[in-house]
């Protein structure tokens, strides 16, 4: 952004840059006239920024109010969303008996959340903050600006050789002001761009430890969910069956599973998927059929140790 060389006249979007300063000459033949033409451009530059500020604070001012209000409304519509959904269910029920039941909730967590998109927008581009900065610089140098004439007004009423040499101080005091109240309004937006740029920073990497964690926690609980499981099966009286024989029937898990045992009186299987399962024991005594059966809930990672005793006599 350039200026348009036009002492007093700067394009919209341009940058406060003084003008030309060969006017600032010194004639000792015509003191008069070089105080004039002092006083002159001193104004002119000075009015120049003060235009500046009152012109640009109008786009901000638009830009945050417009922020500001959408971030209201939609705020207000979180919260009026559960009130609302909460009066219109029953005459919902009463007219449409078979309609699903509507959830406020992610309606209302979602316009809270746009409302502070709409926050974190302002506060990154910093419409309002700008808003507010140029209205004080304005007012500022407009302050300083009526103050120079008037004192400009009361020195030169003076006579004396000294007059000169204080319009000439007075000048300079006035100069020196204007460019340290627009060098403040510059380390004051550089200070909030710094700080917008850090605290935008410090949030991406919240967001990003927070997202990471919960990738993990969600992979450690899928990971724990699913880790194989054991099952040892304990026949109390096996040694009671016929040719101390039975028969294990594992059922669920999405397939049934058929085992013979002999000679003792436990049953294991390991890889287990988690769940629940039936699991059923037969076997023959005295020449009769007898069976007896249990429901497991078989845990992620562990062993579920189950019992059974045949109804032998």
């Amino acid at each position: 952004m350039a200026d348009d060389g036009k002492s007093g006249e700067i394009n919209p979007g341009t940058n406060i840059l003084p003008g030309a300063t060969d006017s600032l000459t010194w004639n000792n033949s015509d003191v008069e006239k070089s105080l004039k033409d002092l006083r002159t451009y001193i104004e002119a530059e000075t009015q120049k920024a003060i235009d500046w500020y009152w012109r640009e604070k109008e786009p901000r001012k638009r830009m945050a109010q417009k922020i500001q209000l959408r971030a209201l409304i939609l705020t207000a519509a979180a919260g009026l969303a559960p009130v609302i959904v909460q009066i219109l269910r029953p005459i919902i029920r009463y007219f449409y008996p078979g309609a699903f039941e509507f959830d406020s909730g992610p309606i209302a967590t979602l316009l809270v959340g746009i409302a502070a998109a709409y926050i974190g927008l302002d506060r990154a581009f910093g419409y309002s903050s700008g808003w507010i900065r140029y209205v004080l610089t304005g007012t500022t140098l407009s302050k300083l600006l009526a103050e120079f004439r008037m004192d400009w007004v009361a020195t030169d009423a003076k006579k004396g050789d000294d007059r000169p040499v204080a319009l000439i101080a007075r000048a300079k005091d006035f100069v020196a002001a204007v460019q340290s109240a627009l060098l403040q309004e510059t380390k004051d937006w550089a200070a909030e761009f710094q700080s917008n740029v850090a605290g935008m920073e410090k949030d991406i990497k919240a967001q990003l430890d927070a997202l990471k964690a919960q990738v993990e926690k969600t992979t450690k609980e899928r990971d724990d969910a699913t880790r194989p499981a054991a099952i040892v099966l304990t026949v109390v009286n096996a040694e009671k069956t016929d040719n101390f024989r039975f028969e294990v029937c594992l059922e669920g898990g999405g397939g049934k599973v058929t085992e013979t045992v002999q000679a003792a009186r436990e049953w294991t299987r390991i890889n287990v998927t988690p769940g629940q399962y039936k699991l059923t024991v037969t076997a023959a005594a005295h020449g009769s059929p007898v069976a007896a059966s249990a429901i497991l809930q078989v845990k992620p990672g562990e062993t579920e140790q189950a019992s059974i005793t045949l109804n032998i006599a």
